[in-house]
């Protein structure tokens, strides 16, 4: 059936491979003002690639009109993916075109294992190396303060590698409160998302790797990519035990913003021009705080809930979702410098009180020490490159084509990513040295349209 929230009539005629016009149902779409302008974007170059659709019949200058939806094959929510097997257990897929191949993956987030899993399918035996711990080692991130929603356009590509989706109440997503600065309320039913912590689900795709793909496979963690040898197909990382020095046939570089296998293309290629830009918002975290500020329509049933209060600008915001110890826990935002002028408890609980209507009184001091004592995180980096490939070599994920966090996009145009891997890898018939042209001309003009997006993104807050 068609997207619940969206129905079937595309804004946008195409954004992503396969004609499947990906659903932007995460929360903080559902803003208030949401038939806003994108500062005349209808003039602009996305309006050109992408024109509305016939039969469109909200005005061109809306924000709906210049984003992304989906006719995605949605369940009910509570409901999940069924794994379509092979005899030997793994996701069907046509004979395997790549057997004796050789693959690393430099990064073992969602894009990274995601990436491997594609990889497997068709035959090679992969390496995925992370700087990090395992998640489930690393006490860095295991806090749920951070989270990140699963919509049809990601879940399309686990969906395709047989991956099942969690149905328990902690994953599934019932919607989302939206509170603005006057004090009233808005609801989005949600169901049909998925949620997780950024580490938990960076762990779920690592064990569900694992395994779908116990022979083809192998991750090592905390280590780091010293340098590419992009002539002689040849990596060379720093391990726990030693350096280690690695051959490919295909590398996949999946290790973020800060990527070290992006820099070897830029190195490789004088002319590729990589621009890094600021979301200019920073946040903090708080966690542990309990309260009823469920709305009666979401008392019912186990659900992943989110909390978005919005302020007098576009900047200001803050955040709460629901634990599964029945605690909330949630980011608070400025614009980036914000936080220099707080200097005491009382200073962020008169701002916590003025910006936001609706955070329950007995949260506030509670909150107020909690961030006061931390440094704020950046929001977030876009990056735009002219190129994703290289001989032997692609981008994909926050590598390739980060955004921040406001639309929730990141992981699911990273997971998206993988999906138009795998399509590229099954044209190309076998010839590995297709794969990594035929995955920029497949993939980079989309990243760029949501490139611009996001760098609008804030408009929706006004």
């Amino acid at each position: 059936m068609l997207c619940t929230r969206h129905g079937a009539t595309p804004a946008v005629r195409r954004l992503g491979r396969f004609n499947q016009r990906p659903c932007l149902c995460h929360p903080l779409f559902m803003v208030p003002g949401r038939k806003q302008s994108l500062h005349k974007l209808e003039t602009g170059r996305l309006r050109n690639r992408y024109p509305p659709a016939e039969g469109w019949r909200l005005r061109e200058s809306q924000w709906c009109d210049a984003l992304p939806r989906c006719q995605a094959s949605m369940t009910s929510a509570g409901s999940s993916c069924t794994p379509v097997t092979s005899a030997e257990g793994n996701p069907a897929a046509t004979a395997p075109l790549y057997v004796g191949k050789k693959a690393v993956v430099v990064g073992a987030g969602p894009a990274g294992s995601t990436a491997a899993m594609y990889l497997a399918r068709q035959g090679f035996t992969v390496d995925v190396f992370e700087r990090r711990p395992e998640p489930q080692d690393d006490p860095v991130d295991r806090g749920r303060a951070y989270i990140i929603i699963i919509i049809p356009r990601g879940q399309a590509a686990l969906r395709e590698l047989g991956v099942p989706l969690p149905t328990d109440g902690e994953h599934v997503t019932k919607g989302t409160v939206r509170h603005n600065r006057q004090g009233k309320i808005g609801i989005s039913r949600e169901e049909g998302n998925v949620t997780f912590s950024r580490s938990g689900l960076a762990q779920y795709m690592i064990d569900e790797a694992r395994k779908t793909y116990p022979n083809q496979i192998n991750f090592h963690f905390q280590a780091s990519c010293q340098g590419v040898n992009i002539s002689s197909k040849r990596v060379s990382f720093q391990t726990s035990h030693g350096p280690v020095t690695q051959d490919y046939d295909l590398l996949v570089g999946a290790d973020g913003v800060g990527s070290a296998v992006r820099t070897a293309l830029q190195q490789h290629y004088s002319d590729m021009s990589v621009v890094i830009s600021d979301s200019g918002r920073e946040y903090k975290t708080y966690s542990g705080v309990r309260g009823d500020i469920e709305p009666p329509e979401f008392k019912v049933n186990p659900g992943a809930t989110l909390h978005l209060y919005t302020s007098d600008d576009p900047w200001t915001t803050f955040t709460a979702h629901n634990n599964p110890d029945g605690t909330y826990s949630g980011t608070f935002s400025l614009k980036t410098g914000g936080f220099e002028s707080l200097q005491s408890i009382g200073e962020y609980e008169s701002l916590l009180r003025t910006k936001f209507a609706g955070i329950p009184e007995k949260w506030i001091q509670n909150i107020a020490e909690q961030v006061s004592k931390q440094k704020p995180s950046p929001a977030g980096k876009r990056i735009r490159c002219s190129r994703l490939d290289g001989p032997g070599v692609l981008l994909l994920g926050d590598a390739a084509h980060a955004v921040t966090p406001v639309f929730g996009q990141g992981a699911n145009s990273a997971l998206e990513s993988c999906k138009v891997l795998g399509e590229v890898l099954q044209e190309a018939g076998g010839n590995l040295d297709k794969v990594p042209g035929a995955f920029t001309a497949a993939r980079l003009a989309d990243m760029h349209a949501l490139n611009e997006l996001d760098a609008k993104a804030y408009s929706f807050f006004r």
